[in-house]
């Protein structure tokens, strides 16, 4: 009563409003009640939609649609009975009793019955109830095997929506072994042994795993490992033989248990460098934070070089960046020096006034330099005059510039991301070619948080601004923002470098994950239409021109190894190979069914019966005429 009470008393106000613009605001004509009872009319259905009223003319609460959800995602399939059959059994069953069958996994979609193979990567459930919810569905059914990816949101969605959901279990558990991650750390030195890591999860073994790792084929490891509890993950170090080989060499490790009932998730990939290579990316942090942990890792995989990093940790000690198992001991400035002297890109972090002479050193070396100064003083030494830090809040400005980074920057959302600080304001006008401007609060004329300086037959970028990284920490538009924004200062500072390998088209990731497209990084003047060539063992998959612009993508690959071959008018481009894994985290969750509401607890979350109004096409194609109507109206009547 009070929801209907409430109702009533906006939609008398928003027709007050109508008539008020009409009598009042607008010039006086003659069909001036009439234009503002159509849009009292239109505002009041677009309030009803709203509150998502229903009608009783939709059926008695037994008569709403019935849905039964299907789970076509690959866990279906596991073990010697596959729960997929029985279930798509009873869809079946559901179908010809009048309920509409949806298949759900990682989207949610409606089907025909058929044999289409279950190909999801994931089981999420919270969408499909609320898509459901969206529909005015009454009676929910799930058909699954109850590895339901998003346990939190799902119980959620259950929670409040006005459907009421049965679950049908299928499927038993099944023996299996599977491989979470593995990742090997590239080897510097010629003849020593190569730390790697694998975490694995296991279901129905009671003891152990046996793993096996090879080196471009060659088996080089075999160990009995425990298995860790159904349930859960470990994190297993291993210790691999000196390669044999140099350059980028590919490693596979496969996990073997009697009666593997998911041969999906079997084994996992891993690409190392091997050998000394001079030309890598080094990043130095002289006042470490949490900026060299993101930047490390999105300019290693950008530019496809090798990426060390050193965190000053004493007077002349520097500790090694990266996974916990790659970590090494302290190294003096000797030894981080000339790695320095030898990289294609260097990244100095931390700069500030009590940086001392080697500190300073790097900033005056030849080449491509990413530099990051803290403080005023800092920013002088190397050319660049500013008032000084400002704390507070820096945000974007939502506008591209005009700069090398145009392209890469297109198309992002900039606005929402979290502020930056401190800032490092010019002194005197800003220069052309500014790629990210900040205002002070949101407000304010722009400043630049990064220069791209092209003078003395070098090339050097310097970063004005602080807290880039707490884009990255999260997955979604920061990070995307993040990722293309130092990817594509890197393009630019590498750009047209003979001398290393980053000038070289290759795809973002050596090891991309089953079901994401494959993306490609090409340098930042490189063609703007490459010719592409993608070959896996039999025959060529993919033969086409990747267009200019950032996120270049051939799609999505089937699991397997491939050979690119990449050129452009001028020659050859780049080659290589990379994996699409064939590993899936579908087996990893536990098989759990959520608390489903009662048929009664559903229809008091509705407090009515009937069909909703916003699933009907009506008042929408109602809403469209009347404002059509008053459109015609208006101009009839000579009012703009």
């Amino acid at each position: 009563m009070i929801r209907v009470f409430l109702f009533l008393l906006l939609a008398g106000s928003l027709a007050a409003y109508a008539f008020w613009i009409y009598l009042r605001a607008e010039l006086p004509v003659g069909s001036g009640r009439r234009l503002a009872i159509l849009r009292a009319l239109a505002l009041a259905l677009l309030l009803a939609l709203l509150f998502d009223f229903r009608v009783p003319w939709g059926g008695p609460e037994g008569h709403r649609p019935r849905w039964a959800l299907l789970d076509a995602s690959l866990s279906m399939t596991a073990g010697s009975a596959p729960a997929w059959h029985r279930a798509l059994d009873s869809a079946r069953n559901l179908a010809a009793e009048g309920w509409t069958v949806v298949r759900f996994g990682d989207a949610v979609r409606d089907t025909a019955m058929g044999n289409e193979a279950p190909d999801g990567l994931r089981t999420a459930l919270a969408p499909a109830v609320a898509r459901a919810a969206e529909a005015g569905v009454g009676e929910l059914r799930v058909l699954s095997d109850m590895r339901f990816d998003d346990p939190v949101e799902a119980a959620s969605a259950l929670a409040t929506a006005p459907v009421a959901v049965a679950f049908a279990p299928f499927g038993e558990e099944v023996v299996n072994a599977g491989v979470a991650s593995f990742v090997v750390a590239d080897q510097l030195e010629r003849g020593r042994p190569v730390k790697a890591q694998v975490e694995l999860f296991t279901e129905g073994v009671p003891d152990s795993v046996r793993v096996e790792v090879r080196e471009e084929g060659r088996p080089v490891l075999s160990r009995i490992v425990a298995a860790p509890p159904t349930g859960s993950r470990s994190r297993i170090p291993l210790e691999l033989p000196a390669p044999e080989g140099e350059g980028r060499l590919r490693y596979t490790v496969t996990v073997h248990v009697p009666g593997d009932g998911f041969a999906s998730d079997d084994q996992g990939v891993a690409y190392m460098s091997a050998g000394h290579e001079a030309g890598g990316l080094v990043v130095i942090s002289l006042r470490p934070d949490w900026e060299p942990r993101y930047l490390l890792e999105v300019l290693g995989e950008a530019t496809g070089l090798r990426a060390t990093g050193y965190l000053r940790v004493g007077a002349d000690r520097f500790a090694p960046m990266g996974r916990a198992f790659q970590r090494g001991p302290t190294l003096d400035s000797t030894r981080v020096g000339a790695a320095a002297r030898d990289a294609a890109l260097l990244v100095v972090h931390g700069l500030d006034a009590g940086t001392d002479g080697w500190g300073r050193s790097l900033t005056r070396r030849s080449g491509r330099v990413l530099l990051w100064p803290m403080d005023a003083r800092a920013a002088d030494a190397i050319g660049v005059p500013t008032s000084g830090a400002t704390e507070g809040e820096w945000y974007p400005v939502e506008e591209t510039t005009v700069s090398p980074l145009a392209a890469d920057l297109a198309g992002v959302r900039l606005d929402g991301l979290p502020p930056l600080g401190p800032v490092l304001p010019l002194t005197g006008r800003n220069p052309a070619g500014v790629p990210l401007l900040l205002r002070f609060r949101g407000t304010g004329p722009g400043v630049p948080a990064l220069l791209l300086d092209r003078s003395g037959g070098r090339r050097r970028a310097i970063a004005l601004a602080s807290g880039f990284w707490r884009w990255a920490a999260r997955d979604g538009v920061g990070r995307d923002v993040y990722r293309r924004l130092w990817s594509g200062v890197a393009g630019w500072l590498l750009a047209q470098d003979p001398a290393t390998a980053s000038g070289d088209v290759r795809p973002e990731r050596w090891v991309v994950p089953r079901g994401s497209p494959v993306r490609w990084w090409v340098p930042g003047e490189a063609e703007d239409s490459v010719h592409l060539e993608i070959t896996d063992s039999v025959r060529t998959v993919v033969d086409t021109v990747l267009p200019a612009g950032p996120g270049r993508s051939v799609g999505v690959l089937p699991p397997g190894t491939y050979r690119y071959a990449a050129s452009t008018p001028d020659g050859q481009a780049g080659e290589g190979r990379f994996d699409v894994e064939a590993r899936t985290a579908e087996m990893m969750p536990r098989r759990t069914t959520p608390q489903a509401p009662s048929s009664a607890r559903a229809a008091s979350l509705v407090g009515e019966s009937g069909r909703p109004l916003r699933t009907s096409p009506w008042p929408y194609l109602l809403i469209l005429a009347l404002l059509c109507a008053e459109w015609v109206g208006r101009r009839r009547a000579g009012l703009r």
